[in-house]
C-alpha cells in the first residue's frame, strides 16, 4: 500500500518547489512553478522508479494524511490533475445486487407506473415515447441528481422527474452491508393502452 506523508514547500530560486514524500520519506514527487504551470521534476513509484517517462501518466497512490485514494495526472511534464477520492466520494454505478435491491426496484417502478402523468398534448396527439432519466440513490436512501438522458418536445421527462423527486426515498442501496452512493438509470415508456 502506498502511504502519503507530507508535503512542504520552500523558496527555490524565486520559486515555490513542493516535494511530496512517501510514508518511508522517500520522494514521490517534485514540482515547481515554471510559467505559471507546475511542472514535475521528478515522480517515482514506491520501489523508486521513474514513471515520468511517458508524455501521459495517471498515478495513484493512498494519501495517509487525509486517508483518501490521491491521483495525480501528469501531463508533459506538467501537473495536469491532483485530486482524492474518500469512499464517502464514491458513486456506484454497479455492484452485485442481493434480492432485497431487485424488489426495491420493482416496487419503484410499481410506484411510476401508478403515478406517472401522461402529458395532456401528446396523449391528445397519440404521442408515444421511451424516455430514460438517471438518479443518484444516496447512502439515506434518498433520491438525488435526477437527470434526463433522453429528450422529447412533449413534456415526458418532465413528467417522469416529477413524480420521482415527489417519491424521495428510493430505500438503502447496499455493498458489503454498508449504505452507499448509487447511480441509476431508470427506462421508461409512456404508452397509450388501448380501451
Amino acid at each position: 500500500m502506498l502511504c502519503f506523508i507530507c508535503a512542504f514547500h520552500t523558496n527555490a530560486s524565486g520559486q515555490n518547489c513542493d516535494t511530496i514524500y512517501y510514508h518511508d520519506g522517500s520522494v514521490l514527487m517534485i514540482t515547481i512553478k515554471i510559467n505559471e504551470k507546475d511542472s514535475v521534476l521528478l515522480c517515482r513509484d514506491i520501489d523508486g522508479k521513474n514513471i515520468l517517462v511517458s508524455d501521459v501518466i495517471s498515478y495513484q497512490f493512498f494519501d495517509k494524511k487525509f486517508n483518501k485514494k490521491r491521483t495525480v495526472t501528469i501531463i508533459d511534464k506538467v501537473l495536469y490533475e491532483d485530486y482524492c477520492i474518500s469512499e464517502s466520494d464514491t458513486i456506484y454505478q454497479y455492484i452485485q445486487h442481493h434480492d432485497a435491491f431487485d424488489l426495491t426496484l420493482k416496487q419503484f417502478y410499481s410506484y411510476l407506473e401508478q403515478q406517472v402523468v401522461y402529458p395532456k398534448n401528446a396523449l391528445k396527439k397519440g404521442i408515444q415515447a421511451q424516455v430514460k432519466v438517471s438518479m443518484v440513490i444516496d447512502k439515506k436512501g434518498v433520491i438525488t441528481q435526477i437527470t434526463s438522458l433522453t429528450k422529447h418536445e412533449w413534456g415526458f421527462e418532465e413528467s417522469l422527474i416529477k413524480t420521482i423527486s415527489d417519491k424521495k426515498q428510493f430505500g438503502f442501496v447496499l455493498y458489503h452491508n454498508k449504505p452507499v452512493n448509487y447511480y441509476l438509470e431508470i427506462p421508461f415508456a409512456f404508452v397509450i393502452k388501448k380501451r
